[in-house]
């Protein structure tokens, strides 16, 4: 006798549904065709069923076979669609015995051993509307990308307190920003990603414009924003709704380049437009000014004797990246050797260089653009300001962290 295995596979006889494109046959209008689930019975199939008795039939042969004893993965990858699109015809009751044999046949698939049957079933799950909690939060976590990352992109079905937990995990990269391009991101979720660190999420939010990005977290981003590359800082430019205050001081702290970007937004108004011009003004000034027979160490030296080295003007110089201006003002006014000052930015000591900062008499949202742009720490270790302007540590412990270096 024929195998029923080989049967399911071959096409049907005349009256029986077409092929799909990938060669699996088309489901019926009742749901499941009878014949593609011959393999599961030892008798001869009865005559085709009702849409009720379809899913019955489907459901007690997914607990006889136990699945486990199917072998041929292109089996469970053809059960795993049709459990899928069978969903939204099944009883909505928990209790039905129907709807919990197939909720545990769904979570069986969950667990096969062949990644390409979980990616298979999290393909045809991720538009389902009412997928199950259970079988969506086990595919969101699966460990391969091929089978998590639709749901995470896609499926309506996880929740926020889903999302955060995921994001708490510390999951891969990829995982992060197919979150972060879901077509609405909540603002806690949001914050969560934005406080993993990620860059490359943290960017692909800043470009959702479906994402609620809380404005302390915005604040955040912008302070932040002096040690990341352009295309990042364009991205936060362009970033829709971006409060005035927060518009102004990322033009304090991004790169020339990007001022423009800013200036020209449909949503800013004259004033602001005109401010914003002003900083750009400024920064050419700033070049435009410099005498070529004058080093920037002489530069500071004078500068500090006019009273001139003050935040707006080393803000400028870290914008153009003129680092050597900058240890020399460090060093002028907090009143330390330019060895120590060098050291202490080459170090990549987060708490070192705050402490300078704090020493010079510069605010803590200066001291994260020292970090970032003198001292070249990686965006994930800058020590950031407490409540957005505070400085995070005591003096106690900036004293303390300066006398490592020698000073006192």
């Amino acid at each position: 006798m024929q195998s029923r295995k080989a049967s399911a596979a071959r096409p049907g006889p005349a009256g029986a549904p077409d092929p799909d494109e990938d060669g699996t046959a088309r489901d019926s209008d009742d749901g499941v065709a009878p014949e593609l689930l011959d393999y599961l019975f030892e008798a001869s199939p009865p005559p085709r069923p009702s849409p009720t008795a379809v899913g019955r039939r489907v459901g007690t042969a997914l607990v006889e076979s136990r699945l486990a004893g199917m072998g041929d993965a292109s089996v469970r990858v053809l059960l795993a669609r049709k459990l899928c699109r069978l969903l939204p015809d099944l009883p909505p009751d928990d209790h039905d015995t129907v709807t919990t044999v197939v909720l545990r046949a769904l979570e069986q698939l969950t667990r096969d051993h062949v990644t390409h049957v979980r990616a298979a079933l999290a393909t045809a799950m991720k538009d389902v509307a009412c997928a199950p909690p259970s079988v969506v939060r086990a595919l969101a976590r699966d460990v391969e990308r091929s089978v998590a990352e639709p749901i995470l992109h896609y499926c309506a079905g996880l929740t926020d307190d889903d999302l955060l937990d995921i994001v708490a995990t510390h999951p891969a990269g990829w995982a992060l920003t197919a979150i972060a391009q879901r077509d609405r991101v909540s603002g806690p979720v949001s914050s969560a990603i934005v406080g993993t660190g990620d860059p490359e999420a943290t960017g692909v939010l800043l470009d959702n414009n479906g994402a609620i990005i809380p404005e302390d977290t915005l604040e955040a981003l912008v302070e932040g924003s002096a040690g990341r590359p352009r295309d990042w800082q364009e991205r936060l430019a362009r970033r829709p709704a971006l409060p005035r205050r927060l518009l102004l001081r990322l033009a304090d702290v991004v790169d020339a380049s990007v001022l423009e970007l800013l200036r020209t937004r449909a949503d800013v108004d004259a004033a602001t437009a005109a401010e914003v011009a002003a900083v750009t003004r400024r920064r050419v000034d700033w070049v435009e000014e410099r005498d070529a027979a004058e080093s920037p160490q002489r530069r500071a030296l004078r500068l500090h004797g006019q009273d001139g080295l003050d935040e707006t003007v080393l803000g400028d110089a870290l914008s153009w990246d003129e680092l050597d201006f900058v240890r020399a003002a460090l060093a002028l006014r907090a009143v330390v050797h330019p060895t120590a000052v060098d050291d202490i930015l080459a170090s990549g000591d987060p708490r070192a260089v705050t402490a300078l900062v704090w020493r010079a008499g510069y605010s803590m949202r200066c001291a994260m653009q020292v970090q970032a742009r003198a001292a070249a720490i990686p965006p994930r270790a800058v020590l950031n300001a407490r409540q957005g302007t505070a400085y995070p540590l005591s003096p106690a412990e900036m004293v303390r962290h300066l006398a490592l270096y020698g000073v006192q």
